[in-house]
């Protein structure tokens, strides 16, 4: 009766979060009334894959990690033929459901993208995974659709914004939505005064990720705890030509993070409404979830969604906030307008999301999105292993404390028995290239 009472009082919390008005944005805030891209031809497809005989376009999925694993077994348990192209060491290389895989990885990785498309299954759905991909669709859209493709729906314009961490922190404060202290530098020797400001340890973050990511892959930020860090890491950022920002860290648990997700259809009404909470990461300060779990966060849901339709998102969006520990308020930390890691973890409590974006852009019935199970954790192992060595070297946690959180059936991002190939073909993949390096050290040392 309580969970039964709960979970309707957040329905109601989010439904009247959802008929309210979006909130003013500035004229500098796009809305999405003009620049919104509809799936073309939704009823033409809806019509074709309805008739008896005919097979389902195929599934175009644009770089992604474990997520793209995640759509590619999704729409391949659906009949949906699958292509998928990205980095040659991903774990979707070798999963059983794709039936295509195209190494694309390094410099120039959209515009070789764009050229693999142009001789691809132009009847094919494109659904990003990263945010190289993401930046592909937005800024190719028209290309993509002369092409006969069906790209993921959104309003450009939007998409573009999302993937600028300052444009995303200015529109949320816009929104009256709170969000870390945030200075964009250009210069090392600017730096003083904005330290005085914020403090230390603070957080060295690239304006768009995946522009820093072609130099540092795998690097989601830089942590100064000094002056003199926070100069270094500013200088080799303008060195290659990244702009960054510093912003405070705020301060409170790993736990304090939670994230809300949803589709936005062509009017800004939610389809569905998922929240989940972050329980331990690696690196342990500022990293990738690698514990977590589902639960209701309704003040999550309804800031996100507020954050949703104020900005005018459309399509698939998730966000992320931290409970700041100092006056207990969420805190906006960043949105992604795209498939994420937590995909599987949606699919293990009863949403199947990629089916779900792909039925609604073909125009075929959609799945149930509703969250039928609660407390469904998912693991990283390995990760989460070395997050808890971390924490015990620094007197953070213990060995029997640590052990009893993982008391739960686990779950994990990737390793499935009915398709083991993606993990043994990822790590396998990783020990012959970590071999490589070994032996490329030996040999330096025996010349030297």
């Amino acid at each position: 009766m309580i969970i039964a009472a709960t979970m309707a009082a957040v329905q109601r919390r989010i439904n009247a979060g959802a008929s309210r008005p979006p909130a003013a944005v500035s004229a500098e805030t796009p809305t999405g009334a003009a620049d919104y891209h509809q799936p073309r031809g939704r009823d033409d497809r809806s019509r074709a894959c309805a008739s008896p005989g005919v097979s389902p376009p195929p599934a175009v999925i644009l770089g992604g990690s474990s997520n793209a694993v995640s759509v590619a077994r999704s729409l391949g348990t659906a009949g949906v033929r699958v292509h998928a192209l990205g980095g040659a060491s991903q774990p979707v290389r070798w999963c059983r459901h794709v039936h295509e895989f195209v190494p694309i990885a390094g410099d120039g990785v959209q515009g070789r993208m764009l050229d693999w498309l142009a001789g691809g299954p132009r009847d094919g759905v494109v659904l990003p995974c990263d945010d190289e991909a993401l930046e592909l669709v937005a800024r190719h859209r028209a290309a993509l659709v002369d092409l006969g493709y069906v790209p993921a729906e959104a309003d450009d314009d939007v998409l573009l914004t999302m993937l600028d961490k300052r444009a995303t922190a200015a529109v949320a404060r816009r929104l009256g939505i709170d969000t870390p202290s945030v200075v964009v530098v250009h210069e090392s020797d600017a730096l003083e005064p904005v330290l005085v400001e914020l403090g230390f340890p603070c957080a060295v973050k690239p304006l768009q990720s995946h522009v820093f990511a072609r130099h540092f892959p795998g690097v989601k930020l830089l942590v100064a705890r000094d002056a003199d860090e926070a100069r270094r890491h500013v200088q080799a950022a303008s060195a290659i030509g990244v702009e960054m920002m510093l912003t405070e860290i705020i301060p409170g648990p790993e736990a304090a993070h939670c994230s809300y997700y949803s589709y936005l259809d062509e009017t800004g009404t939610p389809l569905f409404h998922f929240t989940r909470r972050k329980l331990r990461q690696f690196p342990v300060e500022f990293g990738v979830t690698c514990y977590a779990t589902n639960d209701l966060q309704p003040e999550a849901a309804s800031i996100g969604l507020e954050f949703f339709q104020g900005a005018g998102v459309r399509g698939l969006a998730n966000v992320e906030f931290k409970r700041d520990a100092r006056d207990g308020r969420l805190k906006l930390i960043e949105c992604n307008s795209r498939f994420s890691a937590a995909d599987r973890h949606l699919r293990l409590c009863g949403l199947d999301l990629p089916l779900f974006v792909y039925n609604r852009l073909v125009g075929r019935p959609l799945p149930p999105m509703e969250t039928l199970r609660y407390g469904v954790r998912l693991w990283h192992p390995v990760q989460d292993t070395r997050a808890f060595l971390v924490e015990r070297r620094d007197g953070n946690t213990t060995t029997r404390r640590w052990l009893r959180t993982l008391v739960h059936r686990p779950h994990f991002p990737v390793a499935d028995p009915r398709d083991p190939m993606p993990t043994i073909g990822y790590h396998a993949h990783a020990a012959v290239r970590a071999a490589g390096r070994l032996r490329a050290v030996r040999n330096r040392v025996a010349r030297s």
